[in-house]
């Protein structure tokens, strides 16, 4: 016997809740996890909760979500400071515009390198930066952080994975000299008051009667427009995806893709080690480390007042392991950031896998990912979201294409 619902949700994170909150037709959402929120929400850890790494909300550009994301729950608006770690110094964020913070013949090679670009030798990343910022540049921090970064070679990925995080140097009066103003996709970010189990709490309450917690997606039979669980049966006209690309379609029949593409679809995961401090030293939020004998490429504070929390991130590679750091190495590399004194003020680890945090923009990703997303769309299957969508976006983008998905399904069913 199966249940007969208009939309099946697959995912009860920032995209699959989204999406349920604007849908007017009957609707159904299925989370495999106890609770909802996914990775942009917390876990907890003895006395402590941790987010998943630095997740935090972007609204740049007037994201229209903004005010529907706080109708509940207040978000603070915190104006980014952030800083590269390099040459034994802490240099602002992006580089590009404070090499007066480099030493000085360094710094000159690089203005007048990126005041000269050249044309990209190749179409993969590494052949774009390069040629906008020099060479110099490029092997001093954007080729180690970036190889870090996403576990492979820059030169194996395309020039659109960047998605606007690395803002370009202006070029103006023959100086490669730029302005001061904050730069990126992310000069101000948002996180809700009260941390963000607050903010899923308010967010949820609403959608709880039509979730199934608890009940893991096992397959799905476009033809016949059936789902199955690990509990039930579902009939659908309608299906919202948020889980990964490649796992919808390995579980996914009755519709013609290459049996080998979900396995070449390449993703990084991230181990995010989170710590707690005795106090707090430094008033940055966060800092990149491209230096080659370090793991991790991130280190940040978590927002917020009281308890002082840090997040060490680190990359590891598809079917890889993450490298092993005694606690000796986190203790050294903290004290040289200036973020601890001694060992003592660390007062709490946890450790937690992120099985897939970035997707990587490779040439096959191009030829394959756009079609199988349109294809998937005219029959009925909204794959969405930085995984459904198999693509590099914010929270805050993910909840306008969730609701943006919703209100065309809402269009088809009126």
């Amino acid at each position: 016997m199966s249940e007969a619902v208009d939309v099946l949700v697959i995912g009860g994170g920032i995209s699959g809740a989204t999406a349920a909150r604007f849908l007017r037709p009957q609707w159904v959402l299925l989370e495999r996890e106890p609770v909802l929120g996914g990775l942009s929400t917390q876990y907890r850890s003895g006395a402590f909760w941790f987010d998943y790494g630095g997740h935090y909300f972007h609204f740049q550009g007037a994201n229209p979500m903004q005010r529907h994301l706080s109708e509940k729950t207040p978000f603070r608006r915190y104006a980014r400071r952030s800083r590269v770690h390099i040459l034994e110094r802490l240099v602002p964020f992006p580089i590009q515009s404070h090499l007066e913070s480099l030493p000085a013949s360094l710094r000159r090679r690089i203005e007048r390198e990126m005041a000269h670009p050249q044309p990209p030798e190749d179409p993969s990343m590494a052949a774009a930066l390069r040629a906008e910022f020099g060479p110099t540049l490029y092997q001093l921090f954007f080729l180690p952080f970036l190889t870090k970064y996403y576990a492979r070679d820059p030169r194996e990925l395309i020039t659109g994975m960047t998605k606007g995080s690395i803002p370009p140097p202006a070029r103006r009066s023959g100086s490669a000299r730029q302005k001061k103003a904050a730069q990126g996709y992310n000069p101000e970010f948002f996180y809700p008051v009260g941390e963000l189990r607050r903010f899923w709490e308010a967010y949820a309450q609403p959608l709880l009667p039509q979730v199934r917690l608890d009940e893991p997606v096992e397959a799905i039979d476009l033809m016949d427009r059936r789902l199955e669980t690990s509990k039930r049966s579902y009939r659908f006209r309608f299906l919202i995806n948020t889980m990964p690309l490649p796992h919808l379609l390995s579980m996914l029949s009755g519709f013609a893709f290459p049996s080998s593409l979900p396995r070449r679809l390449r993703y990084t995961s991230t181990q995010v080690t989170n710590l707690v401090l005795a106090r707090r030293y430094r008033r940055f939020h966060w800092v990149y480390l491209p230096q080659r004998d370090v793991p991790y490429y991130r280190m940040g504070y978590y927002p917020g007042s009281g308890t002082c929390r840090i997040y060490l991130e680190q990359s590891i590679a598809r079917n890889g392991a993450p490298q092993d750091i005694a606690q000796s190495g986190v203790t050294g590399l903290l004290r040289g950031l200036g973020v601890i004194h001694d060992a003592t003020e660390i007062l709490h680890v946890s450790r937690r896998t992120i099985p897939i945090a970035y997707v990587q923009f490779d040439r096959f990703w191009a030829r394959t990912v756009p079609g199988i997303l349109r294809g998937l769309a005219e029959q009925g299957i909204f794959s969405i979201g930085r995984y459904g969508g198999w693509n590099y976006s914010s929270m805050a983008e993910d909840a306008l294409t969730a609701r943006n998905t919703a209100l065309t399904i809402n269009r088809q069913t009126a």
